[in-house]
């Protein structure tokens, strides 16, 4: 049956459905533009004025000490290498949460065949050995063995810990700083264990621990949603290991996939030079004149692709971070 002249579908088929076409006058764009402009001004000063509330203060960590010593060529016999970031003075009042980050720069973390190397269905806790191949490649397995987590993602973990001190300014006894996580002695969250590779893989007593609850806080740091339906844990069975070649390099473990240090890794950053939260400071309200020193125990090497690794102490606004672009 032929179709009527003028019928919807008639009209749709031969692309001539009714439309409206807006004469663009000098006038009406002018018109338009002053809209955007009065709407949009309000909102980029607010963002702005919250950008510039923010405080925060860096610092670059490996070229100073024993940490400028750390390459890709080191094994676990000396590693990690430790350094401490001393007498930094605090230049604003940093009110609770205090947020510590991690820097990294000039390392491509959204580099396609790095970000897709990865299992989902593993990370999930469908099952360790579910979709590994060829997702994980080229790091599915390590001696015959199923990697858990497995890929290039995975792997590339951030080892590197840090703890943290401070001075008050009023403070009556000259440098007696106040740990926010205690690391003098094997039974502390924050010891350095040296190159004692069954130390610093000893559960929540070692590298995957380094954690106090208010004072120097890890529980909290990855999204919800993330630890809710991305990332589960599923117990090594017999053809199935925690370490891949950098693992058996640095003598750490791999992660497990619901550790919240790891899920925060996971979340790939769009850009070469990023930060990621590494603890939380809730309890403890650090004044302008502060004194705080970092220590470190570094394993990741960046002198090898020429980038950089930085401490950041940062308060954050309602608007998140400083981000003055998002404001312009």
């Amino acid at each position: 049956m032929a179709e009527k002249q003028g019928s919807g579908l008639a009209s749709f088929k031969q692309q001539e459905l009714k439309a409206w076409q807006p004469v663009l006058t000098p006038v009406a764009v002018i018109a338009m533009l002053l809209i955007v402009f009065v709407v949009f001004l309000p909102i980029g000063i607010v963002l702005e004025d919250c950008s510039n509330r923010v405080i925060e203060q860096s610092i670059r960590y490996d070229n100073i000490g024993a940490c400028d010593q750390v390459t890709a060529d080191l094994d676990h016999t000396q590693l990690p290498k430790t350094c401490e970031l001393n007498d930094i003075e605090l230049l604003h009042d940093f009110e609770p949460p205090i947020y510590f980050y991690y820097e990294l720069k000039n390392f491509y973390q959204n580099h396609r065949r790095f970000t897709k190397s990865k299992s989902d269905p593993q990370l999930r806790g469908d099952g360790n050995q579910e979709q590994t191949s060829p997702a994980c490649d080229p790091l599915e397995k390590y001696r015959s063995d199923i990697i858990v987590p497995c890929g290039l993602f995975p792997g590339s973990f951030f080892e590197d810990r840090f703890t943290m001190e401070y001075q008050l300014p009023d403070s009556q006894t000259p440098d007696a700083y106040i740990p926010l996580c205690s690391y003098t002695t094997p039974g502390d969250p924050c010891y350095f264990w040296g190159n004692n590779t069954a130390g610093w893989n000893n559960g929540s007593n070692g590298w995957s621990g380094w954690h106090v609850e208010g004072d120097w806080q890890k529980e909290g740091i990855a999204w919800t949603t993330d630890k809710e339906s991305k990332f589960k844990f599923n117990a090594l069975e017999g053809n199935e290991i925690n370490q891949g070649p950098r693992q058996n390099q640095t003598g750490l473990n791999l992660p497990r996939a619901d550790d919240e240090d790891f899920i925060v890794w996971m979340r790939a950053a769009a850009l070469p030079d990023f930060r990621k939260l590494h603890r939380v400071i809730h309890d403890t309200r650090l004044p302008k004149g502060t004194k705080v020193n970092i220590k470190i125990a570094s394993w990741f090497p960046t002198k090898d692709f020429g980038g950089e690794k930085w401490v950041t102490i940062a308060k954050t606004e309602w608007c998140g971070g400083a981000n003055h672009a998002l404001a312009w």
